[in-house]
């Protein structure tokens, strides 16, 4: 085969690799604006952060799984697999007739999500020579960037002008283009493989373990004390399980020999606490745009902008004070940020402006940026060269467990609170106010409602959300403590 062939037969591949990976991280972005209006089509308010964090948590398990068989197998097979999966979950979310369908429609699609990633990442070991690699990489870092940005604005445009439906069968087209370029041009060299054995058990049970979790949170009041009783026992003998499967794996997907460092463990304790609520911001942020400020959905995606550039400079800010002020002080600063922004944004009402939102979300995401770099640097360059994998997808891990767990659980929080504020307007039906809070995120609804009716309404979802919000303020609080225990070092340049 000539050379340019060649280079244009690598040239497709890639560009189907890129296109999958925009996709994945696309899809966790553009449902956060689009969900106030998918909760006002089907309903179950109690279910709202099940949509995020079921994907969330799901794409997190697949991830170091498909990563382990694609070592073992045909990457091409795993791949073609994973795009056609998410193709097809991404129809049934689309024709989702409620909100559980939508909720298991969208585990499956995290499952693709988190395998296509994966084998991404694998990929492009197999197509370039290792010279090359860092900047390929380097573009898939940028694409998940790129997805913050673009994916709110398009999940609000396309939800006011077209259909919540379209944020998840926009997938289709580019999918398909994707398994033709795979399928036709990806010619896999021949491997040795060395069979291993991976953390099949411990993913499984880690994954039962924290849907069980979500749903005693979500469901804490309705549950009866025996079945109360018998869910928490289980969870706890879950984990007991847990601990000894990840003792024994020769892989954890849990790797606790990390965490009984000190400053390994204060590093994933800060990231769970931040990725709870930099992840909840991006949730109910536009919640807060659309049902207390009654704007249309495309300024429920503008808001988070901010937060995403904020996220971004301040990542790019950290490059340089890290080496200033060490990892510790990097990290405090950025987490003061952080409780700054939900501080501001736990006070605003439905007076506040989409200035005052945006504001807070700055802070926030400039914050997130600075802690985010200061706890990987610092994990990274206090652990060997061998664990330096492993070490970093800890953190990765803790992140998504926390947004997973914490947005279920303040989603919870936030349809009791609104039961419980609105229970004067309905003292016979607390799930009323569930249903009519619903009213106030589509135009056509809210023109139903008489004025007073709807401004009760906005100022029991805005004190509703504000709970949140001081919840977000506890958790960041809870950060800025642990952050005390990161390593103090800066830098070196004799560190890996």
């Amino acid at each position: 085969m000539s050379t340019e062939p060649k280079n244009r037969t690598l040239l497709l591949v890639t560009l189907a690799v890129f296109l999958q990976v925009f996709l994945a991280a696309l899809d966790n972005t553009i449902i956060s604006t689009a969900m106030p209006t998918v909760v006002a089509a089907l309903g179950g308010m109690r279910w709202y952060s099940w949509v995020f964090s079921a994907y969330l948590m799901a794409s997190t398990i697949a991830t170091p799984i498909a990563g382990k068989l694609s070592d073992q197998f045909s990457r091409k097979r795993i791949y073609l697999f994973s795009i056609t999966a998410f193709m097809i979950a991404s129809m049934l979310c689309g024709l989702a007739p409620n909100m559980t369908w939508l909720i298991l429609a969208r585990v499956a699609q995290g499952l693709a999500a988190g395998s296509m990633f994966a084998v991404s990442l694998g990929l492009t070991a197999v197509l370039y020579p290792p010279h090359q690699r860092g900047k390929v990489q380097g573009i898939i870092s940028s694409l998940w960037a790129i997805s913050s940005i673009i994916g709110p604005v398009l999940g609000g445009y396309v939800v006011e002008h077209f259909s919540w439906r379209w944020t998840f069968y926009l997938n289709l087209p580019i999918g398909i283009l994707a398994l033709v370029f795979i399928g036709r041009y990806l010619h896999e060299p021949e491997r040795e493989v060395e069979k291993q054995e991976g953390d099949y058990l411990g993913a499984t049970v880690l994954s039962l373990t924290v849907v069980s979790l979500l749903y005693l949170v979500t469901n804490f009041d309705q549950l009866a004390p025996p079945v109360l009783t018998l869910v928490v026992g289980g969870i706890l003998l879950s984990v007991l399980g847990l601990m000894k499967i990840e003792r024994k794996a020769s892989a954890p997907i849990l790797p606790l020999n990390l965490f009984r460092r000190r400053e390994i463990a204060a590093a994933n304790l800060a990231t769970f606490s931040t990725g709870i609520s930099a992840f909840s911001l991006i949730l109910f942020a536009p919640l807060f745009v659309q049902g207390v400020l009654l704007r249309p959905a495309t300024d429920a995606g503008l808001v988070l902008l901010p937060f995403s550039f904020g996220w971004a400079s301040g990542s790019l800010s950290s490059g340089h004070l890290v080496n200033r002020l060490g990892y510790r002080n990097l990290a405090v600063l950025g987490t003061v940020l952080m409780i700054c922004g939900f501080v501001y944004q736990s006070t605003l009402g439905i007076t506040a402006s989409l200035y005052d939102v945006s504001l807070a979300c700055l802070l926030a995401g400039f914050g997130m940026g600075m802690v985010t770099t200061a706890i990987t640097v610092s994990v990274q360059n206090n652990v060997a060269q061998h664990e330096l994998g492993v070490a970093t997808a800890s953190t990765i891990f803790s992140r998504a467990l926390g947004a997973a767990l914490g947005t279920g659980t303040l989603g919870a929080i936030l349809a009791w609170r609104v039961a419980d504020d609105l229970k004067e307007i309905f003292p016979q039906n607390n799930g009323a106010a569930i249903t009519e809070i619903r009213s106030l995120l589509l135009r056509e609804m809210r023109t139903k409602i008489s004025p007073e009716l709807l401004a009760q309404l906005q100022h029991g979802l805005a004190h509703a959300l504000r709970t949140v919000f001081l919840a977000c303020v506890v958790t960041s609080v809870l950060a800025l403590f642990v952050t005390w225990r990161v390593s103090a070092h800066r830098p070196q340049r004799h560190e890996h």
